[in-house]
């Protein structure tokens, strides 16, 4: 009944605003309209209340262990399946089909869009919360303001913020015990990295920076894959570098005058370039990653491990294994990795399924 209420009232926001041009939006596809919602269910709640990434605060549901859940942010995947909320899930969006694949609730989840939020599919899937982007916030006023649905602000761009988002999911969905869990095997693996790191000597750290979709296109200073960077013991080569945690057009040239010993690339995206090809560009045959051969595409092809959550732990050790083999060997890091994909579905992938190898 719910769904069908927050079905027809968009409905009718969408038909009855005149002035609106088509493909009008006010934010990521969420459609702009002066009509409120109402004659919806009022939730029950617990008295207790959570803070979310983007710093609002939300009343827990008295219902909260069945509470259930939608989102268009592929990062809020991860953290999904690892507190094992994913049979909660009405509709998602997933980064590729290794998480259909590998999660069952996952797979028989409908969709409210793909990073752009369909905001009449999120009324006909009438989830109890939207989890979303913190730093949207003209998304998730639409979407509390016209529909009504919470909205969690997630954020993970580096440790802290991979810990808080885990705990706030935690307590708003009533899994506390498996969020401890996640969060305490999280700490453990950066504590084996801080040892390892801690023994590499001072004089013998490595520049490095991750590069985005196009050759001129670094993770900025305030993004997590340059945290795990200085996590590995490297040194960031664009430390200094903010652009709002997202990723920075700097150019090939600044990317020539930084000329850092490691370039690690993303899998978080697709990349319009070819390693490769970098390695025989004679335009980048001067600079010391390609003359060294240490540029290195970050695992894997269908699992990527340097987006935001549990996995920016195998992403810190792949790096540290890269920039430093003999303080992290290969048979270190590979039994790292079946410990991480049995801990998240209970099983392990070979490397040619998962798409990664750790030669080179």
């Amino acid at each position: 009944m719910r769904s069908l209420v927050l079905l027809l009232c968009v409905l009718l926001l969408l038909a009855g605003c005149a002035g609106v041009a088509d493909g009008d939006v006010i934010a990521d596809g969420v459609e702009s309209a002066d009509v409120e919602l109402g004659d919806i269910a009022e939730p029950v709640f617990s008295g207790a209340v959570v803070t979310d990434g983007a710093r609002n605060v939300h009343q827990i549901p008295e219902n909260r262990e069945t509470v259930t859940l939608a989102s268009a942010y592929a990062v809020a995947v991860p953290f999904i399946t690892a507190l094992e909320l994913s049979d909660r899930v009405v509709a998602i969006n997933v980064k590729s089909r290794f998480w259909t694949d590998a999660d069952d609730g996952l797979a028989a989840a409908g969709t409210v869009g793909r990073g752009v939020l369909d905001l009449e599919a999120l009324a006909e899937f009438a989830p109890d919360v939207l989890i979303h982007r913190a730093d949207d916030a003209a998304t998730i006023e639409a979407v509390t303001d016209k529909l009504g649905i919470p909205v969690l602000g997630i954020t993970a761009e580096d440790f802290d913020d991979i810990i808080d988002t885990l705990t706030m999911m935690g307590e708003y969905f009533g899994v506390e015990e498996r969020a401890r869990e996640v969060c305490d095997w999280l700490r453990g693996k950066f504590d084996i990295i801080d040892e390892i790191v801690a023994r590499i000597p001072q004089d013998q750290r490595v520049t490095a920076i991750v590069m985005g979709g196009e050759p001129y296109r670094v993770a900025g200073g305030d993004m997590l894959q340059s945290w795990m960077i200085e996590k590995a013991g490297g040194i960031s080569a664009v430390s200094n570098l903010s652009d709002d945690r997202t990723w920075a057009d700097i150019g090939t040239e600044t990317v020539f005058e930084i000329d850092p010993d490691f370039i690690f690339c993303t899998s978080s995206t697709v990349l319009n370039y070819n390693v490769e090809h970098l390695l025989t560009d004679s335009t980048w045959s001067a600079m010391a990653a390609v003359i060294s051969e240490t540029i290195h595409v970050i695992p894997s092809a269908i699992d990527s491990w340097d987006m935001p959550g549990i996995s920016a732990a195998l992403a810190t050790m792949y790096m540290l294994h890269k920039m430093y083999p003999d303080y992290f060997s290969t048979e270190q890091l590979q039994r790292e990795i079946d410990e991480y994909y049995i801990f998240m579905f209970g099983k392990t992938f070979d490397r040619a399924y998962l798409g990664y190898s750790l030669e080179r």
